[in-house]
């Protein structure tokens, strides 16, 4: 996952719409698409923890070590998504969205 954040800004009073942030949903999309493999096992959880804030309970890292691989490592370009979490800090109605889309589309399984 990438550490390099796009800039985004998110109003106060904005909701969540996935259709205004096409470049995060492909993000998205490749991360589901590269990860439908892995363990269930706090897969929405260790990458929605992980994209907001780059930190992971040892409970889910010992629960899923390869997603947790795969997400510390780097490997799929997230700096859209990324960007998303930080813009929105002080929108909690837009954070509780965007978590639970992320969660829901990873939960799918194969896109």
């Amino acid at each position: 996952m990438s550490n390099n954040t796009s800039n985004i800004n998110i109003k106060n009073n904005e909701k969540f719409n996935p259709a205004n942030y096409p470049n995060a949903m492909s993000e998205l999309s490749a991360l589901r698409s590269g990860i439908s493999a892995t363990s269930i096992y706090f897969k929405a959880e260790i990458i929605v923890s992980y994209l907001k804030n780059h930190t992971l309970p040892i409970a889910w890292v010992d629960a899923n070590p390869a997603l947790t691989r795969i997400v510390t490592t780097g490997f799929f370009k997230t700096s859209h998504l990324e960007s998303l979490f930080e813009s929105a800090r002080n929108n909690k109605t837009f954070l509780k969205d965007y978590e639970e889309y992320i969660s829901k589309q990873l939960l799918l399984g194969n896109p």
